[in-house]
């Protein structure tokens, strides 16, 4: 390929995990790869993977070595390492430093600048790409065990929802049969994705709903993503519909079409046949929920968007024998992309990014105690707030906690839920997966899990293309050796990784309240007056955004983050789930290695385009044939309903429907909200280089008296973010500002 300018480069050392190996780097059109006579394996590293690159003057040591006196043969593994530095001046060297999106962090130290020119610019050219199917997925040839399977047939919507318990009728049916009722139905509208381009083809609406009526309701909702079911809890009739926010706009339209579709969404369970299984609730709540910030939901008026009148979407109709209005709202408090890439940025440029050279982590600084205020947290229980690591942590409790109060109402309100944020592809597919996995062991099995994956987030369109910026970007190549302008990109003298946008792009913060001052200087006086900008604003909702290469602002870390909060609940609730935690960490690798092509794609409509079912493998094949890696062994299955959801028997109740068996055997489970900790697995680092309690010392005691003994009080990590939960509704606006 014209695009490589050099192949093979030979006497580099590679530095990962602390560990400097001298070998041969290996350029080709996919894949780095470092072979050396000291490691057992070679070492890959899928261009995609890339998430930053950084060209330095000096050798890496330099970064732990005040001078080259401190080298020392201990340091090293191996002699040759040693002597390979030993004659060498330190600061004639070139290294280039590699970032990975799976936070594999990697430095190439080189003594010749020309060849380490020729590797950086050729690594430019083969990360940054112009189309989806120069992606390694559309050249990858499986060996003969993924052969044996097929990832792409194990999602069937009319199977899964047979499954939780619900028979569908479609477009044609009648909407009766042996004189019961059918409350859902399996509309075709979106079979050619003109409808919605982001929707999957067949979607799930009341039966007591037209495709006429779906139409009129879809100009109300963003990107015309109208409420449509996604789960059925056969305990109670209960359902979680999803869909995107509303677009009331500054002028506070009203779709009576769209309140028709909610409120029938919302009565579906009363017109359900009652057995043992699906009882009538008195104290059912409806709940709409918003999983933005109050005050970013209210910010998208400006823009077009907004929420839910609560005036207009009361259903009074619904209301309980006793009168009660049962029908509510909630917001959740969840940030958007821009704030949790950010926060993602910090953790690595603070504590993650010398992981090549394995230096060792301010455990204290990363949970938030600092020698400022470490009595008053000892005291209080409590961490620093300002602490840019732990706001990880703080994202996951959000998330964890916004579950937990929603699978409660489900189980025990019977609440039927309708969940949105702005797009409904990011916030939204995260709480509704937690839901789920929560209330229904199912899930909790390889299998269950898969199809959860394939349900919420593949075909309900999480914008993977866009969000793991598979296509790459000039702009993530750093030349710091020079402050000239060169013919490859602008070179940045700056700190490593506190760049302009830094791993997971960002940087520009356009949170939603951003957008609300910016758009109001222009609205104040036209606001009554200028309708057509009113109409532009509300279609800046119906435009689908095309992919530009160069545009890093919507990268973000939501699926991993949905995975996180996965593993807190696999280590909390070790017996419930039949994957093990190295399952969810090579999820996340596969997330961005563009191997197979399940996560390529930001919708359905693009991968039936690009033929990606024949021209591409699912990353399913590669779990599923070797399962045995992947399987927990402490895990013990489920069995009130083992045998109705795996093996497709049709066990019928009094009325003649479809049902599956349910124990009296609790199958649901919750997070524990003071046991969220770092997974230090997908960091590669020690458990407790991240976690456990540690020894807090504080400064001005040592100063006061050398030989008094440190302060040995522990604070554990599930302490330091203790008290953060759904009452932080504006957390993006108070912590996260502009760079």
């Amino acid at each position: 390929m014209e695009y490589i300018k050099i192949t093979k480069v030979e006497n580099v050392v590679l530095h990962k995990r602390g560990i400097p190996v001298i070998g041969t780097l290996h350029l080709t059109t996919h894949h780095l790869i470092f072979s050396s006579n000291a490691l057992s394996t070679e070492f890959w590293f899928a261009y995609p993977m890339i998430g930053s690159v950084f060209k330095n003057q000096g050798s890496t040591l330099l970064s732990k070595l005040k001078d080259k006196n401190q080298l020392n043969e201990s340091q090293f593994h191996n002699k040759s390492t040693f002597q390979w530095y030993e004659h060498r001046d330190l600061w004639s060297l070139i290294n280039i430093k590699i970032i990975g999106k799976d936070y594999t962090i990697i430095s190439l130290d080189f003594i010749n600048e020309f060849e380490a020119n020729a590797v950086f610019d050729s690594l430019l050219k083969l990360t940054s790409l112009n189309d989806i199917s120069q992606l390694y997925a559309f050249l990858y040839t499986p060996n003969r065990a993924e052969l044996q399977f097929n990832g792409w047939n194990l999602y069937s919507p009319e199977r899964e929802f047979k499954r939780q318990g619900l028979q569908l009728i479609g477009n044609n049916d009648e909407h009766t049969e042996h004189g019961e009722t059918f409350p859902w139905r399996l509309s075709l509208i979106n079979s050619d994705y003109k409808f919605s381009s982001t929707y999957p083809s067949k979607l799930i609406v009341p039966t007591s709903t037209s495709d006429s009526l779906l139409t009129h309701a879809a100009k109300y909702r963003s990107q015309n993503r109208i409420p449509v079911l996604t789960y059925f809890y056969k305990r109670n009739g209960a359902s979680i519909v999803r869909s995107a926010q509303p677009l009331p706009g500054i002028i506070n339209q009203r779709s009576i079409q769209d309140e028709k579709l909610v409120m029938e969404c919302f009565n579906c369970c009363n017109k359900l046949p009652l057995n043992n299984n699906i009882a009538s609730i008195s104290t059912r709540q409806n709940v709409i929920v918003d999983a933005r910030p109050m005050t970013n939901a209210i910010a998208q008026v400006a823009l077009g968007g907004g929420t839910e009148n609560m005036d207009n979407y009361a259903f009074p109709q619904l209301s309980t024998p006793n009168g009660k209005n049962h029908t509510k709202r909630m917001f959740l408090g969840i940030d958007n992309i821009h704030v949790m890439s950010d926060i993602m940025n910090s953790l690595i440029d603070n504590f993650l990014v010398d992981g090549d050279l394995n230096l060792p982590i301010n455990k204290r600084q990363l949970n938030g105690i600092t020698n400022s205020n470490l009595k008053k947290n000892l005291k209080n229980n409590s961490a620093n707030t300002s602490s840019k690591g732990k706001n990880w942590l703080k994202t996951i409790k959000i998330l964890l906690s916004s579950t937990e109060t929603l699978v409660k109402s489900v189980i025990f309100n019977g609440s039927n839920l309708l969940i949105h944020c702005s797009d409904g592809w990011d916030r939204t597919a995260q709480v509704c997966s937690l839901i789920e996995l929560c209330i229904d062991p199912y899930y909790r099995t390889m299998e269950g899990f898969i199809i959860l994956v394939e349900k919420e987030w593949v075909s309900f369109g999480h914008k993977f293309l866009e969000r793991c910026g598979h296509l790459g970007s000039e702009r993530i190549f750093h030349d710091n050796t020079t402050f000239s302008t060169t013919s490859t990109t602008k070179n940045i003298p700056s700190k490593i990784i506190n760049d302009q946008r830094g791993l997971l792009g960002g940087g520009d913060s356009h949170n939603d309240y951003d957008e609300l001052l910016i758009m109001d200087k222009s609205l104040q006086n036209n606001i009554n007056s200028n309708s057509v900008l009113i109409n532009k604003m509300s279609n800046k909702f119906k435009i689908n955004k095309k992919w530009k290469n160069n545009d890093l602002k919507f990268i973000s870390p939501i699926f991993q983050q949905f995975l996180d909060c996965v593993y807190q609940l696999l280590i909390q609730n070790p017996t419930s789930f039949e994957f093990n935690e190295r399952f969810l960490r090579r999820l996340v690798y596969h997330l961005y290695s563009c191997q197979y092509g399940t996560f390529l794609f930001d919708n359905e409509r693009t991968l039936i385009e690009m033929d990606a079912k024949h021209r591409t493998r699912s990353v399913w094949d590669y779990f599923l044939s070797r399962e045995k890696e992947f399987i927990n062994t402490q895990y013990i299955p489920f069995q009130g309903n083992k045998d109705a959801m795996n093996e497709g028997e049709e066990i019928q109740g009094d009325n003649g429907n479809d049902i599956a068996l349910i124990s009296d055997e609790e199958d649901w489970i919750l997070p524990d909200l003071n046991k969220i900790q770092w997974w230090w697995q997908l960091y590669g680092r020690r458990e407790d280089e991240m976690n456990g309690p540690f020894v807090a010392v504080d400064d001005s005691d040592l100063m006061k008296d050398k030989d008094n003994s440190t302060l040995d009080r522990s604070i554990s990590v599930g302490e330091s973010v203790k008290g953060i939960g759904l009452k932080l509704q504006s957390f993006g606006l108070d912590l996260f500002g502009k760079k």
